[in-house]
């Protein structure tokens, strides 16, 4: 890392931010129950896993088809996970609403969590660098960084459904770049995943913050930008 040449500092959402309160298969399983839908909470999450490896993210050059918007996505892959344990689901209408419910459910307060060290890094960050969210979420995303205190602290929030390109794809690490005005080697990507956030900014130019299983907690962050 070159800290002398860091002007902005974006990170990523899920996984480094923001944790999921109950793990998938659980809100799945819980909110189906509500509409008559039967499915093992942890067969559910097992088959959430599969499904999500093998579906390309939206937007993606391997995504062979177009949705109008990412809950179109969202909504072929529930229902791929839930045909993935044999769950018998209802016809169309009915299967929408239960969609609609389940969709609403991951933005409700309580569903995420923030990481502990969430809060004291992003407003630490902040007063010393440009900040911004880089994230595949959709614009959920929004509603719930401002439910766990930490929208605030970004000057921007930059979406993969906004920007029509998913990470890795370097269409949205330039699309970052451009917005905040700032050249991709002065940017520091704090992320989780390998190949989204990893693979995805080295290839675009940014510098890379890992965090997760195995490297960095989040916490770490301040040090690394002499800010602790």
């Amino acid at each position: 890392m070159d800290r002398e040449l860091i002007q902005a500092v974006s990170f990523d959402a899920a996984g480094t931010l923001i944790h999921l309160a109950s793990p998938v298969g659980e809100s799945y399983a819980g909110v189906a129950r509500e509409h008559g839908i039967e499915a093992d909470p942890d067969q559910l999450n097992d088959a959430f896993r599969a499904v999500w490896k093998r579906t390309p993210l939206p937007f993606s050059p391997e995504s062979h088809i177009r949705d109008p918007n990412e809950k179109a996505w969202w909504s072929r892959l529930v229902r791929s996970v839930f045909e993935e344990v044999g769950a018998e689901l209802p016809d169309a209408d009915e299967y929408g609403i239960f969609f609609e419910d389940l969709y609403d459910h991951f933005e409700r307060p309580g569903t995420w969590v923030a990481d502990p060290d969430a809060l004291e890094v992003v407003n630490t960050v902040s007063s010393a660098f440009q900040t911004f969210v880089l994230s595949n979420f959709d614009a959920r995303l929004r509603r719930i960084l401002s439910d766990l205190n930490l929208l605030n602290a970004f000057e921007a929030v930059i979406l993969s459904c906004e920007m029509g390109a998913s990470k890795p794809d370097p269409k949205i690490f330039e699309a970052a770049a451009s917005h905040v005005g700032i050249t991709a080697p002065e940017i520091l990507h704090v992320g989780d995943d390998p190949i989204c956030d990893w693979q995805g900014a080295e290839e675009s130019g940014f510098q890379v913050f890992r965090v997760g299983k195995g490297h960095a907690r989040l916490g770490e962050l301040l040090r690394e930008l002499s800010l602790a």
